[in-house]
C-alpha cells in the first residue's frame, strides 16, 4: 500500500479486509468475524477512504474485489499470518478460528477428496468453510492474485511465486453404457475411431497430450460433444452410444452411481499427474497450512492406489456398492 500514512492504520481494518475477501460477501464476513454488519460495513468505509479505492465492488452474489483490492490480498494475508505467528498464533484455535477457503478441486478429485475433509472440519473447525470454484485456463493467475486459496490442476507450474505438491498419478480408461453397440466386451483399438465422443472443452483439452498420443497409434478421436466440467460426461454417456475418456479414480466413482462399464485403454497413453498449488506467500499463513497438511494427504491417498479394473463383462452393480 504505497503512499498510505500507516500510522493511521488500524490493523483490524485489515482483517476486516481479508474476510471480506475470503468470504465474497460482507454479511458472510461479519458472521465469521462475529461482528454485526453495519460494523463490518463501517470498517470497510474507513479503509475504503485511507487507500482512496473501492476495494470490493457489488456482484451478484455479494461483492467482487477491485484491481487494487487483488493487490493487496497477498501481501496482507501474509502480514497477518506473520503476527500471529509472533504472537504465539503458530496453531490456529480451530473452535474460534473463522475463515472461507477458496478451492479449486478439479471433478476429478473433488468427490474424492471432499467428503473426508468436510467431515474434519465440520467436526473440529466449525466456523470453516470451503467455497469450490470451477477450473479454468486463468487458474494460475487466480492463485497469484490471491482469489484462490488451493488449486488442483494438471501440469506443473515453474513459477518462483507459488509452492507445487505433486497429488499423484492420473490414468485415463474409457467408459461407456453396458450395452454399447460397437464396443461390446472389451474396447479395441481397431474400433476406436468408429466411435463417437463426449469430451472436455478443447481449451480444457490443450493442457494435456491425450489427442495427440492418441494419433501416434493412429486414433482420432470424433468428438460430438464438449463440456466444460467433467461430471457432465457419465450423465451423457450413460443415456447415448457416446464413449467418454475420465481418470481411472474418477470412473471407479460415477461407475456406480450412472451404471456404467470401465474399459481399459487398449493403446498406452503416458500418465498425467495431478498437482495442488498455492501461493508461496501463504507458506507462514497458520490457517492455511492447517488446510494443507489436511488436505494433502486425503488427496494422495485418493489417487495413491488405482482402483481394481473392472471386468471387461461386468457391470458396476449399484446396490452392492450402497451395502459396501
Amino acid at each position: 500500500m504505497p503512499g498510505t500514512n500507516l500510522k493511521n492504520l488500524d490493523l483490524n481494518l485489515l482483517v476486516v479486509f481479508e474476510a471480506i475477501y475470503s468470504a465474497g460477501n460482507i454479511s458472510r464476513a461479519a458472521d465469521q468475524l462475529a461482528m454485526s454488519q453495519p460494523a463490518v460495513s463501517n470498517s470497510l468505509a474507513r479503509l475504503r477512504d485511507l487507500l482512496d479505492d473501492q476495494l470490493f465492488v457489488r456482484a451478484r452474489r455479494g461483492v467482487t474485489p477491485t484491481t487494487k483490492a487483488q493487490a493487496m490480498i497477498a501481501p496482507v494475508r501474509e502480514a497477518l499470518g506473520l503476527i500471529g505467528i509472533q504472537l504465539g498464533g503458530k496453531e490456529v484455535d480451530l473452535k474460534s478460528y473463522r475463515r472461507t477457503f477458496r478451492i479449486s478441486a478439479m471433478d476429478v478429485i473433488e468427490p474424492l477428496v471432499m467428503p473426508p475433509l468436510l467431515n474434519i472440519i465440520t467436526a473440529s473447525a466449525p466456523g470453516v468453510s470451503i467455497e469450490g470454484v470451477a477450473s479454468r485456463p486463468d487458474i494460475v493467475q487466480d492463485v497469484l492474485n490471491g482469489t484462490l486459496d488451493l488449486a488442483c490442476f494438471i501440469y506443473p507450474v515453474t513459477s518462483p511465486e507459488i509452492s507445487i505438491v505433486p497429488i499423484g498419478p492420473v490414468g485415463l480408461v474409457a467408459i461407456a453404457r453396458p450395452d454399447h453397440p460397437v464396443i461390446g466386451n472389451k474396447l479395441a483399438a481397431a474400433v476406436m475411431n468408429d466411435l463417437a465422443y463426449v469430451a472436455l472443452s478443447a481449451e480444457l483439452r490443450g493442457f494435456t497430450q491425450v489427442d495427440r498420443e492418441l494419433l501416434v497409434h493412429g486414433i482420432k478421436r470424433r468428438i460430438v460433444m464438449s463440456v466444460s466440467r467433467l461430471w457432465s460426461v457419465p450423465s451423457i454417456v450413460a443415456e447415448t452410444d457416446l464413449v467418454g475418456m475420465v481418470p481411472r479414480a474418477f470412473a471407479d466413482h460415477v461407475a456406480g452411481i450412472f451404471e456404467l462399464r470401465i474399459h481399459n485403454l487398449p493403446v498406452p497413453l503416458a500418465e498425467q499427474h495431478l498437482y495442488l498449488m498455492w501461493n508461496i506467500k501463504m507458506d507462514t499463513d497458520p490457517g492455511h497450512r492447517w488446510l494443507r497438511e489436511l488436505l494433502i494427504p486425503i488427496a494422495k491417498q485418493a489417487l495413491a492406489v488405482p482402483a481394481p479394473a473392472l471386468a471387461a463383462n461386468a457391470t458396476p452393480d449399484r446396490r452392492a456398492r450402497r451395502r459396501s
